[in-house]
C-alpha cells in the first residue's frame, strides 16, 4: 500500500472525514506491525479545550474511512486502517495549539539556555505581547521563563505525575 496515494490524491477526502467526526488530523502513518500493514490515522480533537478524544467518534471516523479508503482502485495491497489519539505526549505542531492550552503541562527544549538548562518540564501560564509565560523548577526552585514560539526547538505535551 502506498502512502503517498493516500496523502497525494485523498488527503483533503481524509481531513474532510475527520472534520466531520470533530477532530482535526494530526499525522497519517504506514507502520509495519508483524506481517501487517496498518494505515495509521492520528487525530486530535478539534476543539483544542477538550483533553479526552470519544471513543464513539473515533469509530464513527474509522468507519467512514474505510469506505472511503475501500473504494480507491489503486490501493490494491492488504492493510489494517487505525484511526487514533495523537496520544496524551504529542508533540505541538503549531502555535496555536500552544496558545490554545494554557494551564496544560509541557516537556520542552530551548534553542538558548536557560541557566545551563535547555530541556526542562513546565506549565503553560499565559500567552501575551507574543510570548508564552511557563513555569517550572531548577533544582527545586521555582522559575518563570517567557518565551517566543521560535525560541521553543521542541515542545511536546507531558503527563504530570
Amino acid at each position: 500500500m502506498s502512502l503517498e496515494i493516500v496523502k497525494n490524491n485523498y488527503l483533503d477526502k481524509v481531513k474532510e472525514i475527520v472534520n466531520e467526526c470533530e477532530f482535526s488530523l494530526y499525522e497519517i502513518n504506514i507502520v509495519n506491525d508483524f506481517e501487517s500493514t496498518v494505515l495509521q490515522v492520528l487525530v486530535e480533537n478539534k476543539d483544542f479545550s477538550k483533553k479526552n478524544i470519544d471513543f464513539d467518534s473515533l469509530i464513527k471516523a474509522n468507519e467512514k474511512l474505510s469506505v472511503l479508503l475501500d473504494n480507491i482502485n489503486e490501493l490494491k495491497d492488504p492493510y489494517i486502517l487505525e484511526v487514533g489519539s495523537a496520544g496524551a505526549e504529542r508533540v505541538v505542531k503549531s502555535k496555536d495549539l500552544l496558545i490554545n492550552s494554557i494551564g496544560s503541562f509541557f516537556y520542552l527544549k530551548v534553542i538558548e539556555p536557560i541557566e545551563s538548562f535547555n530541556e526542562f518540564s513546565a506549565t503553560l501560564n499565559d500567552y501575551k505581547n507574543d510570548e508564552f509565560s511557563f513555569n517550572f523548577f531548577i533544582k527545586g526552585r521555582p522559575k518563570k521563563v517567557n518565551l517566543k514560539w521560535e525560541a521553543i526547538e521542541f515542545i511536546r505535551f507531558a503527563v504530570k505525575f
